[in-house]
């Protein structure tokens, strides 16, 4: 076989369409990989089509992390993509010799990252698997292979024959299935991955395809080993087998694992590490303490006059603190940067108020009501809960109410609003960000005043102070104790 151009040395790769060569480019004398698209079969006119896509799709992605295409051309029959070549092994073999937590963690960011230029430009990918992720010399992971994607704007669909395109043990469960695909089922794939990564296993496993299907469709997530159950709620997000329930994008998985990434940073673990300021070791909590330079032993009188003003002054700072505090943990505050879902990071209530505003809806129309319904489900199903502004479930609920202030659909509908912020509480609450679920708590009480979820779980989050008037009356004592 010979190409223009080009110096074929050897086969490196058999693929369902296409044979990789390592091959050198003469002009610039560098190693390349070139894919040959197979012609001994009965090649269709759509083969030649996803395989040109491959080409154009690729190379209109710039991205670190997204291998890179020099050239695509024709030969006589032979149909050819020219592409960098990667020393570095993939994934697959990578993960032979294992995979610590961090550097997996390290790489689904830097795929989801690839991901998400891919999916901003319309294009998803369809087969992330460990194969297709390709390792530089240096260790920049690289996604590849990119010959069963498709623009989300192309109308044909080349997979219209029914057969599904992907690799089973990592492909989402709706791809088996005759519903249109989008980016989420590519995070489901990074998912799998990266399961993969931090066990060894994959999550599911049959000694069929169809049987692997069915376990994707409906089996539980196998739980990860004590050491890694931090990494549960990130999987869970990921691997949900509705791709509602999943990240809403590759961005919002970004988000999510730099948040995490700083959650470490800032509490490493390991021996030698000094307890912060109350931190919680054990059973106890570490508070500081406080010891004189020159200790002095006044007399005794005047020992019991400074121990009563300052049991005075801590007194009424305790109070005001108190004060302070339930009034913080009551009021409406605005969600946090960095929390999840970030569809609605900048929006309370206060931002808004109902539908004042807004253009009435006259007439009120069966159709109007019915829409104002399916916007709403559609809203709360995405967790678009307060925001965007005049595209959320508050806002559709609240016209509904508008034009009919008896709705019972209006008022069930804040309620299951409310469900929702209790649900993304306790998220919080299980990442330990005391503050965030509070803030949650603060929006949903305001739809809801009577959840009892909400209710319980704005007992719990309140600042916890009541642990300070204790220690003060300690310290005085064994003052009083010492310069007796």
């Amino acid at each position: 076989m010979e190409i223009p151009g080009y110096e074929i040395i050897r086969a490196i790769g058999v693929g369902g369409m296409a044979t990789a060569y390592l091959a050198t480019q003469a002009s610039l004398g560098r190693q390349v990989v070139l894919k040959v698209l197979d012609t001994t079969n009965d090649v269709t006119s759509k083969n030649v089509e996803r395989f040109m896509n491959e080409a154009r799709i690729v190379a209109s992605l710039r991205h670190p992390n997204i291998i890179t295409i020099y050239d695509v051309g024709r030969h006589s029959d032979l149909i050819y993509i020219s592409m960098e070549y990667i020393e570095g092994g993939d994934l697959k073999a990578r993960m032979a010799d294992g995979v610590a937590p961090q550097e997996a963690l390290d790489i689904v960011a830097r795929i989801a990252s690839a991901l998400d230029c891919a999916h901003k430009s319309g294009v998803i990918h369809r087969d992330v698997k460990p194969a297709n992720i390709l390792f530089r010399k240096d260790g920049t992971p690289l996604l590849t292979d990119f010959g069963i994607a498709k623009k989300l704007t192309i109308d044909h669909d080349l997979t219209s024959t029914g057969i599904f395109l992907g690799s089973p043990n990592y492909m989402a469960p709706e791809q088996a299935e005759d519903v249109p695909i989008d980016g989420r089922a590519d995070i489901y794939s990074l998912g799998i991955i990266l399961y993969e990564m931090l066990t060894g296993n994959k999550p599911y496993q049959a000694d069929s395809v169809v049987d692997i299907i069915l376990k994707h469709r409906q089996g539980a997530l196998p739980r990860l080993p004590n050491d890694l159950r931090m990494f549960e709620p990130l999987l869970y997000l990921m691997i949900a087998k509705k791709p509602k329930d999943r990240f809403r994008d590759a961005e919002s998985l970004l988000h999510y694992i730099r948040d995490m990434e700083q959650r470490a940073a800032l509490h490493p673990a390991g021996p030698g590490r000094a307890a912060a300021i109350g931190e919680t070791t054990g059973s106890t909590t570490r508070m500081p303490t406080w010891t004189s330079a020159r200790p002095v032993a006044p007399k005794k009188t005047r020992i019991h006059s400074a121990l009563l003003l300052l049991l005075v002054v801590a007194a009424t700072g305790f109070g005001m603190l108190q004060y302070y505090a339930r009034r913080l943990a009551d009021a409406p505050i605005r969600p946090v940067e960095g929390l999840l879902p970030r569809v609605y990071v900048d929006a309370t209530l206060d931002a808004q108020p109902g539908t004042r505003g807004a253009a009435p809806l006259t007439p009120a129309s069966d159709d109007v009501r019915k829409a104002l319904i399916w916007l709403a489900q559609k809203s709360l199903d995405d967790y678009r809960l307060v925001a965007p502004p005049n595209d959320n479930a508050y806002f559709y609920y609240s016209r509904l109410r508008d034009i009919d202030p008896e709705s019972r659909l209006a008022e069930d509908g804040f309620k299951r609003i409310a469900e929702r912020f209790a649900v993304l509480a306790e998220k919080e609450m299980a990442r330990s960000d005391e503050r965030a679920a509070r803030n949650y708590v603060t929006i949903g009480l305001q739809l809801d005043p009577n959840n009892e979820a909400l209710r319980e779980l704005r007992e719990l989050t309140r600042p916890r102070m009541e642990g300070l008037f204790d220690t003060i009356i300690r310290a005085l004592a064994r003052n009083e104790k010492g310069a007796s």
